[in-house]
């Protein structure tokens, strides 16, 4: 059965411009605004070490050296404060608790002391000298439930502290450890 062609194949079509003036003013908009919201995006950084993957062929080469004497400084954020340790000693707080007691306002207010943290740890840089191969590492470690802010303020207090209006670099390589149980 043949079909009969159709009307409209047999008129010229036309050629239609599709018109691009709102596309236009859109990009125009658009651009400026685009761009001048671009400055006020930033990203912070804090760089720390994590800690070496344990086994295969490389973990023989992270071992230190027996020779070396190490620091080994620790600090461990719990809910009650902060634990100061290293190789050295273990710094005790009132009543066998932490180092460093948080600092409770309230019955259901508290918070951290990041000015003592400091100041004990300054102390701690002090009595060490140069005597240590890791003088500028510590550790920092905390319990499952502790806020990620509480973290980042500690490793702030931990890099540097303001002694008699001078900024003084305490231990800058900060490496992070697996959460305490």
């Amino acid at each position: 059965m043949a079909f009969r062609p159709s009307m409209r194949s047999s008129r010229s079509l036309e050629q239609v411009q599709p018109n691009l003036f709102p596309i236009m003013n859109l990009m125009v908009i658009l651009i400026p605004l685009l761009l001048s919201t671009a400055t006020f995006v930033r990203i912070g950084v804090i760089e720390l070490d994590l800690p070496p993957a344990s086994g295969g062929q490389g973990a023989a080469a992270v071992l230190p050296k027996e020779e070396e004497r190490t620091l080994d400084l620790a600090v461990t954020i719990t809910d009650q404060g902060f634990y100061i340790s290293s190789s050295l000693a273990i710094l005790r707080g009132a009543e066998s608790g932490p180092s460093i007691p948080k600092v409770f306002v309230s019955e259901d207010s508290s918070f951290y002391d990041y000015t003592s943290l400091s100041g004990k740890l300054y102390d701690v840089k002090v009595r060490a000298g140069d005597r240590f191969s890791d003088l500028d590492q510590i550790i920092i470690q905390a319990e499952p439930l502790i806020r990620y802010q509480v973290l980042v303020h500690t490793m702030d207090a931990a890099r540097i502290v303001e002694r008699d209006g001078r900024l003084i670099e305490l231990f800058p390589n900060v490496i992070l450890s697996a959460g305490i149980r």
